[in-house]
Order: C-alpha cells, then structure tokens, then sequence
C-alpha cells in the first residue's frame, strides 16, 4: 500500500478526522478538505490522485516542506490534481496540525477557471463528450465569450437533454454559483456577470437544495457542483462501501508516473 496519512477536515473545519474513519460511514461530507502528509510526496500524491476519483468533491490538499522542489514536474502527470490541488508548507519535519492554516490556504486557492469546471464534470458523468458543450456555457458567464459556436441556447439544451435535465442556462448558473462559492469569501469578483446575493440564494434553493448559509460555511467549488448532480439526479450520493486505497499495479502506475516527472526535471 502506498504509504502517507490522509486527514479530513469537514465543515465547520474544526476538527480533523481520519480518512479512513469516514470511509467506514457513508463517505466524504460535501465541502471537505483532505490533507496528504508524509515522507515520501509521490506516495502522498498518489493516495490524493485515487482519492479523486472516490470522491471528486474534496478539495485535495498537499502538506509540504518550506525546503521542497517545486511540484510542477510531478503534477504535469497527475492531470486529476493539476487545477486543484493545494499546497500548505509545514516547517522541517513537523506534521501540519494547524488546521486554520489549511483552511486559508482553501480560501486563496484561485477561482476554478471554465475549462476546469467542465472537465471536472465531464469526468465526474464519465461523459467526455460533453465537456466541450460546458465549456461554452462557462466560458459566457465567467468571460463575456458567446458560446454560440452555432448553435442557439435551445439547440445546446436539446444536446444536453442526452445527458440529464439541466439545460445550457442552467449549467451556465451552475457555473456562477460554483465560482462564487470559490472566490465569495475574498470578495473576488473577477466574472463577465457579477452575482447578487438575491440570485445566490435563488441558485442555492434550486440548484442544491439547501440554504445560503449552508453554502457560506463550506469551502471550494467542487462540492458546489457535486451537489448539483445529486440534486438532478445524475449521480447517487455516496453510500457506505468499504475503504479502497490504490495498491497493486493501479498504484505502482501512479508512482511509475511521479517518479518519471521528477526525474526528467
């Protein structure tokens, strides 16, 4: 088994919890965070990149220390933790224990961009060929790009009936909500259509199924999205199933990869 310790801050980011205390019960609560810490940072990132794919919705977070390389090698072939992962330095050979330093380095991450929104749901729907269409949804609403590409509003929600019930208005909603939930608490409002607290309510309501000051206690854009799919039923919350870590080939291919990145720099 690759060897690191995962720990789980869950809202309201008070008390960590061990990954695999959780994974005994009915999985990651939406809006966690997952620390990586160890000896060994490829091990780390491996256990990180397997669990994005059990839960996509946890922000993935690296503890490092203040003396590390730089990871960019590495990531270049870790392609599920390139757009999101967050790295919090530790000093020397210290575990990170203050968990307030690990929720403000959450808090400066930088607003998800509109391809990493659709490509974080496209992977989530197993649906490749979808990721294109939402990309032209996000892309009008974060940056004023018309998503037209010939096609009108109605033609691109006829293509994405195929795949569920939300139609190109609401993915583009969907995306201002998940890029306010990101950037909200820094008052960042770098989008093409600002958003009022009135419509972020509306979109809470409707697209989550929960109040607003549920949304303002949680932190990323992941879960926002996540809880959207729940929500229209394209994907089943979470159940209880046994824990999984990568071992075998699956997680000697992860390490195979790092290994190749950190060596070719």
């Amino acid at each position: 088994m690759c060897g690191s310790q995962l720990v789980v801050l869950a809202p309201p980011y008070r008390n960590p919890t061990s990954l695999a205390t959780l994974e005994r019960g009915a999985g990651l609560p939406l809006g966690s965070l997952v620390l990586g810490d160890g000896d060994a940072t490829i091990a780390v990132l491996a256990e990180l990149t397997a669990l994005s794919y059990r839960a996509p919705w946890a922000v993935p977070c690296l503890a490092l220390p203040a003396h590390q390389q730089p990871l960019e090698p590495l990531l270049l072939l870790v392609t599920e933790l390139r757009d999101r992962l967050v790295v919090v330095h530790r000093s020397g050979a210290q575990r990170v224990d203050d968990w307030a330093q690990i929720v403000r380095c959450v808090r400066r991450r930088a607003a998800p961009t509109a391809a990493e929104l659709a490509r974080w749901v496209a992977r989530r729907l197993r649906q490749r060929d979808i990721e294109i269409p939402l990309r032209h949804q996000f892309e009008e609403v974060l940056q004023g790009t018309p998503a037209d590409a010939g096609l009108s509003v109605a033609s691109y929600s006829r293509l994405f009936a195929h795949y569920g019930t939300y139609t190109a208005r609401d993915w583009r909603a969907l995306g201002r909500l998940a890029v306010h939930a990101a950037s909200g608490r820094r008052g960042e409002r770098k989008t093409y259509a600002p958003i009022s607290l009135r419509t972020v309510c509306e979109y809470a309501r409707k697209y989550l199924a929960m109040p607003y000051h549920l949304v303002a206690e949680r932190l990323g854009w992941e879960w926002v999205l996540e809880a959207a799919l729940r929500t229209a039923r394209y994907v089943a919350p979470e159940r209880r199933r046994g824990a999984h870590r990568p071992t075998g080939p699956a997680c000697q291919q992860i390490l195979r990869n790092t290994e190749r990145a950190r060596v070719s720099s």
